[in-house]
């Protein structure tokens, strides 16, 4: 499978842009950036669905990483609350026993 272009993100910005705007043909951009022109075509369809998402989406929840990030946030508060109520009862437990000082 293909390895790392070396591009930078503003460079495949770049090489997205002059394909969209169609300013040379996508093998002669491909070479310019030293990429191939399925890496390039690809990369073009990657922004192209990034934009449809973030116009489609309003809040950003489109996007499986944020979801991912909200779902994760939530099961950490989920778990803070968990914690807190077992800290809660280890202290009572504590106390009846008579270990507490």
């Amino acid at each position: 499978m293909g390895g790392q272009s070396g591009l930078t993100l503003e460079q495949r910005v770049e090489a997205v842009l002059s394909l969209l705007r169609r300013e040379e043909p996508a093998a002669k951009l491909a070479r310019r950036f030293g990429i191939s022109a399925p890496t390039l075509f690809r990369y073009r369809d990657l922004f192209l669905d990034a934009g449809k998402a973030g116009l489609a989406g309003g809040n950003g929840q489109t996007n499986p990483a944020r979801r991912e990030v909200a779902e994760l946030k939530k099961q950490i508060d989920q778990r803070d609350q968990v914690i807190g109520e077992i800290t809660i009862a280890n202290r009572i437990l504590e106390k009846l026993s008579g270990q507490c000082p």
